[in-house]
């Protein structure tokens, strides 16, 4: 896990190696441990060093070949590095270290572009060919390790994060109204968009060449859209994801440096836990967070700590309080580069902080819903036909007046208000969305033409299944995992040097799960039911069989109350209406609806928050 950094100059002058090293030093905190600096004529390579595998100095990048014509940089782990470096070796390629970065050169060396296909991990890397003068730049299928890039048309840039780029002071710091649109829609940018103008994210699954001055982008791996299911029976799905998931976590314990797991008590990262316990000898670091006070009502520690007594770990727990919000949210503005709307960053980072004290990886839970149907939209979405022919017996309106009856049940009046939306993907987006398009036009102090729903409704066309739900879940795989949760998971632990694994996200168990048919993931209101079917002989009873709890911030009970004055001062500031992106007067008017009355909008003032502070 590191930081990596590229300048191409398109132009043919010498590259600024001042600049280069600036932009691989902004990336420090992503690689304490060594840096590297590879420039000739108008092509350079920059890389900080998080020693994980192989700690010694043969690990240092940029590496290069035994020929000195390939030079890599690597961010990320390949899993089955010692697999692919057997095959090498039974083709003449001998290895100077235990590195799965070496693996990548000779397997690009080998297979040329086609090496990605082999890697099973996570990653953005980027090989420089010095005789064809060209770059190779893959990301991983799922998203897991970040890559954006700058073009225009006398220099291409790329790096792990935006911030690296931007120390090149001749990019203009402009917003593009896309990335605007899109941050105030879904609460985080929407690849290959981000808030920047002329800075792209390259899409997970996909890897660009240049060559001649041109960029071309390509998909190398994707998803089956077909929707056709194969239905080999419940037994044969949960052996397999039992098998899958067990070899997964086994990879990811490889390490040469401490290694625990971030624990919430749910399903996900219970299983993982379980795993590791299985198959390690010293009893496992786990790490959990909570919070006190007003938020006391949204921890999960009880949940993680029968889990850690289940399996006899070194727990550690940290509690967080709302002071601790406005000491951190001007850090993890500075690490996240762009406005980011996912409060649960902010517990990530601290307890990524605390867990860098123990350990320098953690595996995580991150992917379950996605892909075996976690999610109450789901089962919500599963169930929405028998409700429509309810409200058609009982009345139109019906379920719309018991609204009012609701003024404090968050979940089931969104519920109500959705389900009476009839376009599907104007309904899912207003399951995952913040401020709609008709708040939207009065946001904005001037109108934005921009779509958001722009590559939800590429990818809502793209899949070609009939099950709507199975399309929902599809959709989130394609967007809201990498863009909203991979990102806040890399950002934040990264912040810290410390490297995160989720083993759920092994494209082997990925791609069977989007072949399991729905019914063995959602029966009635129960969701991942093959999943929990597969950890049963593993996990504590009550894990098991505990209902789904989201991990969520209390910013609701804290805005109404000990930070209703940090609030207001950030929003209402002279410098904040300067700026001329809101209309003021209804960013006034929904404060005033969120204090006075019964209305949860403690998510549109945190992005709103959020967006002042970057």
């Amino acid at each position: 896990m590191c930081g990596i950094t590229g300048v191409y100059n398109l132009d043919g002058k010498s590259v600024d190696f001042l600049l280069l090293q600036k932009m691989t030093d902004s990336l420090s905190h992503r690689g304490p441990d060594d840096r590297g600096i590879f420039v000739e004529d108008n092509v350079g390579l920059g890389h900080r060093r998080l020693s994980v595998i192989d700690l010694s100095a043969l690990g240092h990048q940029p590496m290069q070949d035994d020929g000195d014509n390939l030079a890599v940089v690597f961010n990320g782990e390949i899993y089955n590095f010692q697999e692919i470096r057997k095959e090498l070796q039974l083709k003449g390629y001998k290895f100077k270290s235990k590195t799965d970065t070496e693996v990548i050169l000779y397997g690009y060396k080998e297979w040329g572009a086609d090496c990605v296909k082999k890697f099973n991990g996570m990653f953005a890397f980027a090989v420089f060919d010095r005789k064809s003068k060209q770059v190779f730049i893959a990301r991983d299928r799922i998203g897991e390790k970040p890559l954006y890039y700058y073009l225009d048309n006398k220099k291409f840039i790329f790096a792990s994060e935006i911030k690296a780029i931007l120390q090149d002071k001749s990019i203009k710091r402009e917003i593009e109204s896309q990335g605007l649109v899109n941050y105030f829609t879904f609460g985080h940018s929407v690849g290959p968009d981000t808030i920047y103008k002329n800075i792209k994210k390259l899409l997970p699954g996909h890897c660009l060449i240049l060559k001649n001055g041109r960029v071309e982008i390509k998909e190398y791996w994707a998803l089956d859209v077909s929707g056709q299911k194969e239905d080999k029976g419940e037994n044969f799905y949960k052996e397999e994801i039992k098998k899958i998931f067990e070899d997964s976590v086994r990879q990811k314990m490889v390490s040469d440096v401490p290694l625990g797991v971030f624990l919430s008590g749910g399903i996900d990262s219970s299983s993982v836990a379980a795993i590791m316990a299985k198959n390690s000898s010293m009893p496992l670091k786990t790490f959990s967070v909570g919070f006190n006070g007003q938020g006391s009502e949204f921890n999960e520690l009880a949940d993680a700590k029968i889990v850690a007594e289940y399996f006899k770990t070194d727990h550690y727990e940290i509690i967080l309080q709302e002071i601790d919000l406005v000491d951190t949210l001007n850090q993890l503005v500075y690490y996240f580069d762009e406005p980011f709307g996912d409060a649960a960053n902010f517990p990530v980072f601290l307890m990524s902080q605390f867990a860098k004290k123990y350990v320098t990886v953690v595996l995580t839970g991150e992917g379950g819903d996605e892909f075996f149907g976690g999610y109450r939209r789901y089962m919500v979405e599963k169930v929405r036909p028998d409700f429509l022919f309810l409200n058609f017996i009982f009345g139109n309106d019906l379920f719309k007046k018991s609204i009012d009856f609701l003024p404090k049940l968050r979940r089931a009046k969104k519920l109500i208000n959705n389900f009476s939306i009839r376009d599907d993907l104007e309904r899912y987006i207003s399951w995952i969305g913040f401020f709609s398009k008709d708040m939207q036009k009065d946001l904005f102090s001037k109108a934005l033409k921009n779509d958001p729903f722009k590559m939800y409704q590429k990818y809502f066309l793209q899949y070609k299944g009939k099950n709507w739900v199975d399309k929902v879940m599809y959709l989130d795989q394609k967007i809201l995992l990498p863009d909203g949760y991979l990102e806040k998971v890399d950002k934040a632990s990264m912040a810290w040097a410390l490297e995160t694994r989720a083993p759920i996200l092994d494209y082997r168990l990925v791609e069977l799960a989007n072949s399991i048919p729905l019914k063995y993931k959602i029966k009635g209101f129960n969701g991942k039911v093959i999943f929990k079917e597969a950890m049963k002989e593993f996990l504590p009873e009550q894990i098991l069989h505990k209902k789904k709890h989201g991990f969520a911030v209390p910013t609701n009970a804290w805005f109404k109350d000990r930070l209703r004055d940090y609030l207001f001062e950030v929003l209402f500031d002279s410098k904040t209406k300067s700026r001329g992106y809101f209309n003021y007067n209804y960013i006034e008017k929904i404060y005033k609806l969120y204090q006075t009355k019964s209305q949860y909008l403690d998510s549109q003032l945190w992005l709103l928050l959020n967006f002042e502070l970057w």
